[in-house]
């Protein structure tokens, strides 16, 4: 009898056990599908506005075509990364970093910004607060390259200081949204080569 009571316990504390392990890995799962899901949606609602007009599905298979291992996902994750990457660097006064990813003439123009904000001795800010949000406006296949504009629409905490500390641009305490159009372009004979930003706005 005592025997039956034990063996009852012990089913029921394994089966408690079980149910437990399920309601935490659902959670679990759960959890992990919320967080990602705004991400994932961002992507969709990218690809679906970057394939919305002919023209531009057009031109994305056109590129397609040249270079098999294109696709407008891979590419949607570069240009964030960019983004990223260029923003930071031209803050930080990185010419080095920005050198390989910034077209000759844009370089000049990031340049001459960093010089000049220098010599006055002010320091800025940039600091992303969400995803650059990037989504593909248009695609233009030349006989040469190819030049992909991206609209970046991230959230951001963007401030400048004076040589005295004072704020004179921007608010550190102030979370907004920002709205940068930038070209990419990239040497068709070369499919190797990395995406060169050839203008912002």
């Amino acid at each position: 009898m005592t025997e039956s009571i034990n063996l009852n316990n012990t089913i029921y504390l394994v089966s408690l056990f079980l149910f437990y392990w399920m309601l935490v890995n659902l959670a679990s799962q759960n959890y992990k599908t919320s967080s990602d899901l705004s991400e994932t949606k961002k992507q969709q609602l990218a690809l679906r506005d970057a394939e919305s007009t002919p023209s531009t599905r057009s031109a994305l298979n056109v590129l397609h075509d040249i270079d098999p291992d294109f696709t407008a996902e891979d590419f949607l994750s570069y240009a964030a990364k960019t983004y990223e990457i260029v923003t930071k660097a031209f803050i930080a006064g990185d010419l080095q970093t920005l050198r390989p990813l910034l077209d000759a003439t844009v370089l000049v123009t990031f340049e001459q910004e960093i010089e000049a904000r220098q010599s006055r001795r002010e320091f800025s800010e940039f600091i992303l607060i969400s995803d650059p949000s990037p989504t593909i406006l248009g695609v233009a296949v030349e006989p040469e390259r190819v030049q992909v504009t991206v609209l970046f629409s991230p959230e951001v905490v963007h401030f400048t200081r004076s040589s005295e500390n004072t704020i004179i641009d921007g608010d550190p305490k102030k979370v907004v949204q920002v709205h940068h159009t930038w070209m990419l372009s990239r040497q068709l004979s070369n499919p190797d080569q990395p995406w060169q930003v050839l203008s912002t706005a």
